[in-house]
């Protein structure tokens, strides 16, 4: 690597029979205008005070010498020179003298005066940035205005600077096109460029840990393109593919999602790009084939975002209904659901993937609809498909073994039984939910073949929101109008859709019913029950949020498994850390946190494992118990320090300079974990669960017992 200080002028646009390519890994074009505007400034005051001025470094490499031209690439500062590229293209279109006209052109254009090189389309601009990038730079310099996109960062940054120039111009009349230019002569860089052996790779992500961050994708696109000598091919045959498929601001979800997929744990994104690295090694994928994986995924993930046509209308409209309620966390189970319908041959066949889609979103409402925590889900979906199909003939009865697991696991996330989900729909606030309350009121009234146009309506209470009722609705409501307004206001009782909620408003009941009357927006189903109703108080309000919950029941059933698989191994019985007696000879096998399963040897493998995710989930608590030795309530030593001495068998916490105690029985680890679970204000009885077989004989057993 040999560095020099440079100048953008002399050293990368001036001279004649060079190209500078940026690379097919490398992000759009895409300065604002307030770093054109800074820039510009800069230039002025440069050319102004005839003082230099530094403005950055660019990294570059010879590709390759063709026809006597050479070709470099531009490992970093492309978005500079871009930039001093479109510059100059204002500058020689804003200018009325041949001789600036002249100058302006030979900057922009290699020149053959007596076509001797072979200079053709693709070698004329000095400059050639990635593919979409350079269709509308090379129809820019070619005039060609009418073609341009004008949403393109090239068209509106050269824009800025037709303006910019003009303001100048008109500002300070001692300022002409040339002195212009003679402030972006004075514009100094460092030249670093690349020789044999240099890793390209490593100086980027060096150079770019400083300065605008990278993305995420930027940043495995980096990885997996830089180093290929294919790196063109791949870019045309995979990346392009997967940005058509996953939109810029998903990729972020897209990758932590893949990670998570293939990785134990999860991926922080702040992390991601080091956890991918290692994945790559790990896996020793080689750059196509992982582009390759990555574009299979990012293909079922836009089939999950936005459906296809190559499945069926249920299969869509369930996939756009787990999408409404925002419960993108199950695609991790989805990935691998769908590859094995997509697998050869098949394992599942559509029929069989509707329903588990079906069973996915009916769970999903039913968990929303009463409450359950959805801190446990994304772990609970990352090890569901594994710990459903632990005996692959259970892919035999692939639906039957999937819902016969959610009946049986013991913790939060079992299907909440039919009693619960019907007392939540008739009491829950479902206003509170939004997004699964505009979804049910939508679904019950468009249950028919004829289905009305739902975009502009709202959701309506039919008793007002206004905590200060008007006399008749006190009336109405009765005596007890206070305890009612507050039991039954955001039930779905209450609630329904209109286009007309702002005239609706505070208006007395009959006055409500009237404008439903003439509303325009069909509504049928859900205003039925309340047409029919003289008054509206709670024993309505009731009576319509049964009648509904009839409804839902009937749109959103769990279908029963044909065939009951058991998940219950006799030997095994899973535990809360309530009573850490309970551990007490007995053999651990795993442990459930935040819905993740666990696999563990022993009870201090499992202290150990707990203790670094609830690390990784917030370091604040463990850092700050070991900063100040501190003992649980009924310990009379420190669980974690940063001193060992003050330890009892310190062990290191994987990945920190924090140590933690060891050496305790089953209970000692169970209350452990406890005490733990209770620093991070968590549900001892719900959180965590973990699974234990008895280590005695049943005779041993039964004497302990009495």
């Amino acid at each position: 690597m040999k560095i020099d200080k440079g100048r953008i002028i002399n050293d990368f646009i001036e001279p004649n029979k060079k190209q500078y390519s940026i690379p097919v890994y490398q992000r759009n074009y895409e300065w604002p205008r307030e770093q054109c505007e800074r820039l510009f400034e800069d230039i002025i005051h440069a050319h102004l005070s005839d003082k230099d001025h530094f403005c950055g470094s660019i990294v570059y490499a010879l590709m390759k010498e063709e026809h006597n031209i050479n070709y470099y690439v531009i490992v970093d500062g492309q978005q500079r020179l871009t930039t001093i590229y479109l510059l100059i293209k204002a500058l020689l279109d804003s200018a009325t003298s041949n001789k600036d006209k002249e100058t302006f052109t030979e900057l922009l254009f290699n020149h053959d005066k007596y076509d001797e090189y072979a200079i053709d389309v693709s070698s004329k601009l000095k400059l050639k940035p990635i593919k979409s990038d350079n269709a509308q730079l090379y129809l820019l310099m070619e005039n060609k205005y009418d073609e341009i996109d004008k949403t393109s960062g090239i068209w509106n940054n050269y824009q800025v600077f037709k303006e910019l120039i003009l303001e100048a111009l008109e500002k300070n009349e001692q300022l002409s096109l040339s002195s212009i230019y003679k402030g972006i002569e004075k514009l100094t860089c460092a030249c670093i460029k690349l020789e044999d052996g240099d890793n390209a790779q490593e100086i980027f992500e060096r150079i770019n840990s400083s300065g605008v961050p990278l993305s995420l994708a930027d940043k495995i696109r980096n990885f997996v393109l830089m180093t290929d000598a294919n790196q063109e091919s791949l870019y045309e045959n995979y990346w392009i593919k997967i940005e058509k498929l996953v939109s810029r601001s998903q990729m972020s979800d897209f990758f932590l999602s893949y990670l998570n997929l293939k990785r134990d744990g999860f991926s922080k994104e702040s992390e991601a790009y080091d956890d991918f690295k290692v994945l790559y090694k790990e896996l020793k994928f080689t750059n196509e084939t992982v582009l390759s994986e990555l574009t299979h995924y990012a293909t079922l993930f836009n089939i999950f975002q936005n459906g296809s046509k190559d499945y069926s209308e249920n299969t869509n409209n369930y996939l756009v209904g787990l999408k409404q309620l925002k419960q993108t966390t199950c695609y991790l189970f989805l990935y691998k659901v769908f590859d094995d319908h997509l697998s050869t041959p098949a394992i599942i066949d559509e029929d069989t993937l509707e329903k588990v889609l079906q069973l996915l979103l009916n769970y999903s409402i039913r968990r929303i609809m009463c409450d359950v925590n959805s801190n446990s889900l994304r772990g609970f979906y990352k090890t569901l498909y594994n710990r459903v199909f632990i005996r692959p003939e259970n892919k035999q009865y692939y639906y039957d073994s999937i819902v016969s697991f959610l009946k049986q696991t013991t913790s939060k996330d079992s299907i909440p039984t039919d009693d619960d989900f019907k007392w939540a729909i008739i009491h829950n606030n479902l206003f509170g939910k939004h997004a699964l309350c505009r979804y049910l009121l939508i679904s019950i009234e468009n249950q028919g073949k004829e289905k009305i146009q739902t975009d502009n309506l709202t959701i309506e209470h039919v008793m007002p929101q206004n905590s200060e009722l008007s006399d008749a609705w006190k009336i109405m409501l009765g005596e007890n109008w206070a305890s009612d307004r507050d039991s039954w206001l955001h039930t779905i009782g209450n609630l329904t859709l209109t286009g007309y909620n702002s005239e609706l408003g505070d208006k007395p009941f009959d006055e409500k019913k009237k404008l439903i009357d003439d509303c325009e927006t069909k509504v049928v189903r859900l205003y039925k029950d309340i047409q029919s109703c003289a008054v509206w108080n709670a024993v309505n309000i009731k009576n319509r949020a049964e009648n509904l919950s009839k409804e839902i029941f009937k749109l959103f059933p769990i279908i029963p498994a044909v065939q009951e698989i058991s998940f219950k191994d006799p030997r095994y019985i899973e535990y809360t850390c309530e009573e850490p007696s309970n551990a007490t000879y007995k053999h651990v096998s795993y442990y459930l946190f935040l819905g993740e399963r666990v696999n563990v040897s022993s009870f201090a493998d499992m202290v150990r494992s707990l203790a670094k995710k609830l690390y990784d989930l917030d370091s604040s608590v463990i850092e700050k118990m070991a900063r100040t030795n501190d003992k649980f309530s009924d310990w009379t030593t420190p669980v974690f320090s940063y001193d060992s001495n003050l330890l009892r068998n310190a062990i290191k916490l994987q990945g920190t300079d924090i140590y933690i105690t060891s050496g305790y029985s089953a209970s000692d680890c169970v209350s452990f974990i406890k005490g733990l679970l209770r620093k991070y204000d968590l549900d001892i009885t719900q959180d965590f669960i973990y699974c234990a077989k008895s280590t005695l004989d049943p005779s041993e057993e039964s004497k302990q017992e009495t």
